[in-house]
């Protein structure tokens, strides 16, 4: 099989993997609220970040562990892919206990005084948090095994097991909390058996696809230095740049009441899901970035492709989000949430666009070995963001907070696109041949947001 037809294979799996349990959310997120109550549903919200962030602190094993095995893959030892592969899961376990004990040692204070619980769900939450902990070394191991599979270029059975535990991850709470379970605990308990069930389903697969076994295994030195060193900027970027993400839910939990985050996080989880097409396409595009050194006019070009690629997929979508906003998000959710909800989702899809523009580059970036220029960018950008999060969402609530984080992600993709020229050493990128769709897009969008009923919209 060619590049070009792995590339587009391997973005259509992750495609499936990604993009099917939007579909499902988009159906069971109302049933869900409706069952449990908004504020359950804004922690739970709290908890899919959580679940979703313990990841980051992988100290950029994850990534590490993609690319040491696929070196050893590429020069046929496949006993050191073995070896890398066990090691990378080893500290990954590690790091997940660590995460774990600290997460349920500081249970009680973080229910209290950090997520501002109302009193009434403080035991049920605490509980429920207590099983989240249980879960992070679980977590932390599944990292471990997708990079396994990625680096084998299983991206089919990644993206199979993937989708069907996501979408169980939407359904089953449902399905609990419509049974009448419609506690924390037991809605987050689903949550952290889905887990456990994931990797075991991912080990399976590992050892299927790519005759992995993972057993403890110290690292020696040599492997070690390797690991750490392949992940240590990269680890700071990973953690950084997702918790900026995620930073504004955690953020307005502590500022807002925890209703006004169940109202945001039902748009935050649709419109972020979008972000399945970018992704889709620059996880496939990664290994092929990580042949390009700088310089090299392939470089310049495989930019400038990714990025036209980019734009076209996901001005449509964007559009089509901006005019719908408001009277889907009436539709979904009722309209007693709809048109806060529908202003939310607007806002978030300005920077959305922006975000996704901006993976190509960063993508480049990472893969030729630069992820310390994402990661100082990123360690730059989080106390202005913070304090900029902090005041728009004391001047405007859950609308300031999404104004605050489309603004990051504008300045952020125009600082990655300088970042890539620059340390590929690409010739200046034609920003004139930009401006006239750049403005055409605006105006589409300031025109979409304007729609406020279904005749409008279409």
């Amino acid at each position: 099989m060619s590049g070009t037809r792995k590339l587009i294979s391997a973005s259509a799996w992750n495609l499936v993997g990604q993009g099917l349990p939007l579909g499902v959310a988009v159906v069971a997120i109302p049933g869900l609220i409706h069952f449990i109550g908004l504020e359950r549903f804004g922690f739970i919200g709290l908890a899919w970040v959580l679940i979703g962030t313990a990841s980051l602190f992988d100290l950029g094993m994850g990534r590490a562990v993609i690319r040491t095995v696929s070196a050893r893959l590429a020069q046929g030892d496949a006993a050191g892919a073995l070896a890398s592969g066990r090691s990378g899961l080893s500290l990954l376990a590690a790091l997940g206990l660590l995460m774990g004990a600290l997460t349920l040692a500081f249970t009680p204070a973080l229910v209290r005084h950090v997520l501002l619980v109302p009193p009434a769900l403080q035991h049920e939450a605490e509980r429920a948090l207590q099983a989240l902990s249980l879960s992070l070394p679980v977590v932390m191991l599944t990292s471990g095994y997708v990079g396994v599979l990625s680096a084998h270029q299983a991206f089919r059975t990644l993206n199979l097991v993937r989708a069907f535990f996501s979408v169980l991850g939407y359904l089953l709470p449902l399905a609990v909390a419509a049974a009448g379970q419609a506690s924390l605990p037991a809605v987050v308990g689903t949550i952290v058996l889905l887990r456990v069930a994931g990797a075991v389903a991912y080990a399976v697969a590992c050892r299927r696809e790519a005759g992995f076994g993972w057993r403890l295994q110290r690292p020696d030195r040599t492997r070690l230095r390797e690991l750490l060193a392949l992940g240590g900027w990269m680890s700071v970027s990973n953690l950084i740049g997702p918790l900026l993400g995620h930073l504004d839910r955690l953020l307005i939990g502590a500022l807002v009441p925890l209703r006004s985050v169940g109202i945001y996080s039902a748009p935050y989880d649709l419109v972020t899901r979008l972000m399945v097409l970018p992704y889709a396409v620059v996880a496939a595009f990664f290994p092929l970035a990580s042949s390009l050194a700088p310089g090299m006019p392939q470089a310049d070009r495989a930019l400038r492709d990714i990025t036209r690629l980019l734009f076209l997929v996901m001005v449509p979508v964007m559009v089509g989000i901006m005019a719908l906003a408001h009277p889907a998000m009436t539709l979904w959710l009722g309209p007693d949430i709809g048109t806060q909800a529908g202003e939310v989702l607007q806002i978030l899809a300005v920077g959305v666009f922006l975000n996704a523009l901006a993976q190509g580059p960063a993508t480049l970036i990472q893969a030729a070995g630069r992820p310390r220029d994402m990661a100082l960018l990123h360690l730059l950008e989080l106390p202005l963001f913070l304090l900029l999060l902090w005041a728009l969402t004391v001047r405007w609530g859950i609308s300031g907070t999404a104004l605050a984080g489309a603004l990051r992600l504008a300045v952020d993709a125009l600082a990655v696109f300088v970042l890539a020229q620059r340390g590929l050493r690409i010739p200046p990128l034609p920003w004139r041949r930009a401006l006239l769709p750049a403005l055409v897009v605006a105006s589409l969008m300031a025109l979409a947001q304007a729609c406020r009923s279904w005749p409008a919209a279409l």
